[in-house]
């Protein structure tokens, strides 16, 4: 047997290990990581319900041991629920998402309900959501999940539609540190920027797009900003924010 063969039968061995050792994944799977509430950190595969759908990514997570990515089906007893509050944080690739507490309102709700929902309680407010813009000053992206029964599942269209709009109807929420993270439409933005007066002044003189209501002023107002144009009004405030305050 020639040298020359020998060495094509090891290079055609060799090209079938790696295709073996790499991990398939499915589009729902990502290889990335979890924070506990103590801090401890732990490397993990992470499994959504339907990647298609940017809600997915807040609530009903699943997460196990990197090992069974082997592009089969993981045994519904090997995964684990991300709970929020349990978890404080988990990402992949340059996605980052933490826990914070959230009282979804969903179209068409009655104010007045809602906040008493709130206040009892009645309503799950344990959700992840995605960082968009991390510092001393953070705004997270939280879409508001729709609700969907067993028979809006089998009609494809109404199922893109819900989604299309769900990207474009998402809230913004900011937080810094000793302050939870809250709808930035909802802040007391005195107290919230006290250590800038030339954010709070644009706010006092209205120069912002968005005008923060709290307490009792926000069950009376209508809908703000909501999607892309209340990311972009956020980020020109955080903005101002770093380059006259921020150092």
């Amino acid at each position: 047997m020639s040298i020359k063969y020998i060495t094509i039968c090891i290079l055609i061995l060799s090209n079938v290990g790696i295709s073996f050792s790499q991990k398939t994944l499915k589009d729902n799977q990502k290889e990335g990581y979890i924070i506990m509430a103590d801090g401890s950190r732990s490397e993990v595969a992470i499994e959504v319900e339907d990647a298609t759908q940017p809600w997915t990514y807040q609530e009903g997570i699943k997460y196990y041991d990197r090992a069974l990515l082997t592009g089969g089906r993981v045994k519904r007893e090997l995964k684990k629920s991300l709970v929020a509050g349990e978890i404080i944080e988990y990402g992949f690739g340059d996605r980052r998402f933490i826990y914070v507490n959230y009282h979804v309102k969903n179209k068409g709700d009655d104010v007045i309900k809602s906040t008493v929902e709130k206040i009892k309680g009645d309503k799950n407010s344990d959700f992840f959501a995605e960082i968009i813009t991390d510092g001393k000053i953070r705004l997270l992206k939280f879409y508001q999940p729709p609700v969907i029964t067993d028979a809006d599942y089998d009609d494809e269209a109404l199922l893109k539609k819900i989604t299309d709009e769900a990207k474009e109807n998402f809230d913004i929420l900011i937080s810094r540190e000793g302050i939870a993270a809250k709808s930035i439409q909802e802040i007391n933005y005195k107290t919230f920027f006290e250590d800038c007066p030339a954010v709070v002044k644009k706010f006092d003189d209205k120069r912002y797009k968005i005008q923060p209501v709290s307490g009792i002023k926000k069950l009376l107002k209508s809908e703000g900003l909501t999607g892309p144009k209340l990311e972009l009004a956020a980020k020109t405030i955080v903005d101002d924010y770093t380059l006259k305050c921020g150092k």
